[in-house]
């Protein structure tokens, strides 16, 4: 009789059990949503690297050896391209996020697992992470659609390149200024597959050190609810994209969804955004350059919105009305000096807001935040508002 064959069974019937505990580790941390969320947990099912490949590729950050992006990477013209985003990301907005990280760190809580919400953002992804760098999940709107999902390796050298040039004009105002222009992004937004919000929104996780670990476009069902984008027809559809990142292998993901939606009184999307907003633990707010839009009637809803499922609020004078915030329901701090609105804006001039700020101010604001940079007189203020228990 073969005594081997008895001794290697009894091997793996030992060995079995310990292979499946011990076995590869996953990639990522498991997500646990945090307590009042219906959202779900982050996962990925399975990892790819094309996503943060794109990313990388049009952010210029660098590419992995193997990459097959690096012959188009290699060219005289990428090396242009690099050098001009490398310098305008180096200049103003790339400092000006950092006074803003160094501001949060002195002012305001930190919070692990918020759900922080982006109201007329546009891809400004990084406002919401300069002030809540430890945030779970980000809710941003727009009128612009996604774009798709960029996939750089589906290009050829050619059409990499070309879609290149096409990136810079929807990027170079933003990146000197902190602020999208609605006309602008509609005009230059979209027009080739690195243009789309999506691969804006990429461009700058991986500016920022992120790894962009997977992309998807998504829509909200009747009920509000997250599905495959495809699967919702006719009125009231909302059509988003998904991105899911992290700081690399081990550490924790976070996820951002940004949907393209018309949120003025009557839109036949508000009430499916609604919902899903229902399905959020309550968000910290941020509102910058937001066109003053919540000082119409015809923006009230998404205005009750915003002010009844927000725990606090960072705006600029561009968002709520000053007058919205009632002191029985708000704890209101003041920053940095009031500026009256541009021109363009002249009736917004708020002057409940201009005594508060004058009186209450805690000091100069060191950042940049919402309109008017580049004007030589330009102030910046910043309203703080935390509902009270």
């Amino acid at each position: 009789m073969n005594r081997v064959l008895p001794v290697r069974l009894a091997v793996y019937t030992l060995l079995f059990p310990l292979m499946l505990c011990c076995g590869p580790r996953p990639r990522y941390p498991k997500d646990t949503p945090p307590a009042g969320s219906a959202l779900g947990p982050i996962t990925v099912e399975t990892y790819s690297p094309v996503f943060d490949e794109t990313a990388r590729f049009i952010a210029a950050t660098g590419l992995p050896e193997n990459s097959p992006l690096r012959d188009a990477a290699a060219t005289k013209e990428y090396a242009a391209f690099k050098k001009s985003i490398d310098k305008a990301w180096d200049g103003f907005f790339s400092e000006n996020l950092k006074k803003i990280h160094r501001w949060t760190e002195k002012h305001l809580p930190p919070g692990k697992n918020l759900s922080v919400f982006y109201p007329f953002s546009g891809p400004d992804i990084l406002h919401a992470l300069s002030f809540y760098p430890d945030a779970r999940d980000i809710l941003m709107f727009g009128l612009e659609p996604t774009g798709g999902i960029p996939e750089a390796r589906s290009l050829d050298t050619k059409t990499l390149l070309r879609s290149l040039r096409g990136l810079a004009p929807a990027l170079n105002f933003t990146l000197d200024h902190a602020f999208f222009v609605t006309t602008d992004m509609q005009k230059n937004v979209g027009r080739n597959p690195f243009t789309g919000i999506t691969g804006i929104m990429m461009f700058f996780l991986s500016r920022d050190g992120f790894e962009v670990v997977q992309a998807r476009e998504i829509q909200l069902d009747a009920a509000g609810a997250v599905t495959a984008a495809g699967t919702v027809k006719g009125r009231g559809a909302v059509d988003g994209v998904e991105i899911i990142f992290s700081r690399g292998a081990g550490t924790r993901l976070h996820r951002a969804r940004y949907f393209r939606l018309d949120v003025g009184n009557g839109s036949a999307q508000l009430p499916r955004f609604n919902m899903y907003c229902e399905k959020n633990p309550p968000f910290a707010t941020i509102i910058k350059s937001a066109s003053y839009l919540m000082h119409n009637d015809t923006f009230s809803t998404v205005r009750e919105l915003i002010l009844s499922r927000s725990v606090s609020i960072i705006q600029d004078d561009s968002g709520i009305p000053y007058k919205s915030f009632a002191p029985s329901a708000w704890e209101l701090r003041y920053f940095g000096k009031y500026h009256r609105p541009l021109p363009v804006f002249k009736t917004r001039h708020q002057a409940d807001l201009e005594k508060a700020v004058a009186l209450h101010s805690a000091g100069p604001l060191p950042f940049a935040y919402g309109y008017g940079y580049g004007y030589a007189d330009m102030t910046y203020h910043l309203l703080y508002a935390r509902k009270k228990p």
